[in-house]
């Protein structure tokens, strides 16, 4: 509205940031299909899955990951880290990425599968 009262049909137009194509951290059906697979692979030699969520403070380019341990080792095996739009399944003792996936059950299954 003009400062006569009148409307000029003009529109305020607000600008929205981009949404992330994947959210930095696991949401709650991924933290589900995690933890039925850190179930499901126990027996082929799994032996804990941790998740790791961002926390205040962290360097927001570092997303959230999950460790995975077999048995016998004191330092995780595997790593998944949440990309924006994909998984990344690394191997914490080298340093080298696996490869980049589309879902966490793909990443998933690229360390063990078990489905």
């Amino acid at each position: 509205m003009s400062s006569d009262g009148s409307t000029d049909g003009g529109a305020i137009v607000l600008p929205f940031p981009p949404r992330r194509m994947h959210p930095l951290g696991l949401n709650v059906t991924e933290r589900i299909q995690a933890m039925q697979w850190a179930d499901a692979a126990r027996p082929h030699g799994v032996s804990d899955m941790r998740i790791h969520e961002p926390e205040m403070g962290d360097d927001p380019a570092v997303g959230g990951f999950v460790l995975i341990y077999e048995k016998n080792d004191i330092w995780a095996a595997w790593g998944v880290a949440v990309r924006a739009g994909s998984f990344e399944v690394w191997r914490p003792s080298s340093g080298t990425t696996v490869g980049w996936y589309r879902t966490l059950r793909e990443a998933l299954a690229a360390v063990k599968d078990v489905a």
